[in-house]
């Protein structure tokens, strides 16, 4: 079973995910310094991002295979942030539109795929804010960015609750409750997991 924690930065996602112990969640992993140049072509983005992200969902499953289920810290599909960034007015070169068809092959390869549960959490800017300036250990770039994605989150998870219907819940709820409810249902996989309709309904059901 992979579970995603989700929302912008400074909701709880890795406070959340550290719960569960080291080897059972998994960070985002840095990228920066092997990303294309800015001025590469567009393809060469979505291809390192879709290559990038597919590596990441596979190591999840494999934290899913030892352990029975995997938590992570900000969904591994993660093309979500592009389309985020265009619908908020940011620039980022990885261009929704020209992600999609990278995306859309790796799922069909098996490379890349959705969660078995996503767990979304709203939180209100000036908590983020306060949240953000407890927390000395990690340095938030481009904080007030973050903010602005938020109703745009929650579109592109709302899109996914109405094909995968069960498969996104909003908060996050007590570590504990999780745990017991996943060893009294025994990890499920989704069998829709590599399904490249989900994909092309997501697509098709978002917001112009």
């Amino acid at each position: 079973m992979i579970i995603v924690a989700e929302g912008i930065s400074a909701a709880g996602k890795t406070t959340f995910a550290r719960q569960f112990g080291e080897g059972r969640w998994l960070p985002e992993i840095e990228a920066k310094g092997r990303r294309p140049d800015e001025n590469a072509p567009l393809i060469e983005h979505a291809r390192f991002w879709a290559d990038h992200n597919a590596f990441r969902f596979q190591l999840a499953q494999e934290i899913e295979a030892k352990h029975g289920f995997a938590i992570c810290d900000t969904d591994p599909m993660k093309v979500h942030y592009s389309w985020c960034m265009e619908r908020a007015g940011f620039h980022w070169p990885d261009k929704f539109a020209v992600a999609v068809p990278a995306v859309r092959e790796a799922i069909a390869q098996r490379r890349l795929g959705f969660a078995d549960l996503y767990l979304v959490k709203q939180i209100q800017p000036e908590i983020a804010r306060a949240q953000k300036e407890g927390d000395k250990t990690r340095r938030r770039g481009n904080f007030e960015q973050h903010l602005a994605l938020q109703p745009y989150v929650i579109q592109w998870f709302t899109a996914i609750s109405g094909i995968l219907h069960g498969a996104v819940r909003w908060g996050f709820p007590q570590a504990d409750a999780l745990i017991a409810e996943i060893k009294e249902k025994a990890p499920e996989v989704s069998p829709r997991r590599f399904d490249v309709s989900v994909f092309d309904a997501l697509v098709e059901q978002l917001p112009d």
